[in-house]
């Protein structure tokens, strides 16, 4: 849309639009935050200029113009007409502060969830305790476990928080290289393979020389704590094979 119709704020706000430009500037000002302050800046002027009669500004023009004195002050008319104006004029400002708090939030929201290639997520505390974990963050309160595949040299740090619904995993990996796919398999100590979580590894890694931050993640499952036997981490292949590159027992 053009700049111009940032120029149609004061003009929107004394009502001298006609139908066709009112609905196109209020489509705009519900995205546009600049004009939306503008227009609240405005509200003051506008009540004042509700309270001037046009008629009586004529008067005093004419009067003026015959070298005469003008002592009269505008009388207010239209009250009715004024209120309703500024109850809709300060509904249509409260409107587009809310869209910016709105947008501002959903930024926001969206940082958090970013691809674990340009940051590392920070868990969620689970607990009333949390000790440190990988790069001094916290990690949530519950039972940990660690290891560190010897052929492999990833190492995974897991924190397993029982809950009613079934257990949290939070786990860590560090000295994983890349690129490459992995996945976060569960092993049930009745025997049975879960798959909970896959993601892509980039080239320069985790917790390595390239990429010093480890990758975190969170996942869950509906097995109990006491049901799991072994988190493992694997490889998938270009050809849909698996290996393990590193397994925690729990």
């Amino acid at each position: 849309m053009s700049a111009e119709i940032h120029w149609d704020v004061a003009s929107y706000a004394l009502g001298v639009l006609d139908e066709r430009d009112t609905v196109r500037f209020e489509e705009h000002l519900a995205s546009c935050p600049q004009c939306g302050l503008e227009l609240e800046s405005l509200l003051p002027v506008v009540d004042m200029l509700g309270e001037v009669d046009g008629r009586d500004l004529m008067t005093a023009e004419r009067a003026e113009s015959d070298g005469l004195l003008f002592e009269r002050v505008a009388a207010a008319v239209g009250a009715d007409r004024r209120r309703a104006r500024s109850r809709r004029l300060y509904s249509l400002a409260a409107g587009v502060v809310l869209v910016a708090m709105l947008t501002g939030l959903a930024l926001f929201a969206g940082t958090r969830f970013a691809d674990p290639g340009t940051t590392t997520a920070q868990p969620p505390r689970t607990g009333t305790s949390a000790s440190p974990g990988a790069g001094g963050r916290p990690t949530p309160a519950g039972e940990r476990f660690t290891a560190t595949d010897p052929a492999s040299g990833v190492k995974m740090e897991v924190v397993l928080g029982s809950t009613a619904w079934g257990t949290r995993i939070w786990y860590s990996l560090s000295g994983l290289s890349g690129p490459k796919r992995c996945r976060l398999v569960l092993l049930h100590k009745n025997g049975q393979t879960e798959a909970l979580s896959s993601w892509k590894v980039p080239k320069n890694g985790y917790g390595t020389a390239a990429q010093p931050n480890p990758l975190m993640l969170e996942t869950a499952t509906f097995a109990g704590q006491d049901d799991i036997d072994r988190i493992q981490v694997q490889v998938i292949d270009d050809d849909g094979t698996t290996e393990p590159l590193v397994t925690v027992p729990a």
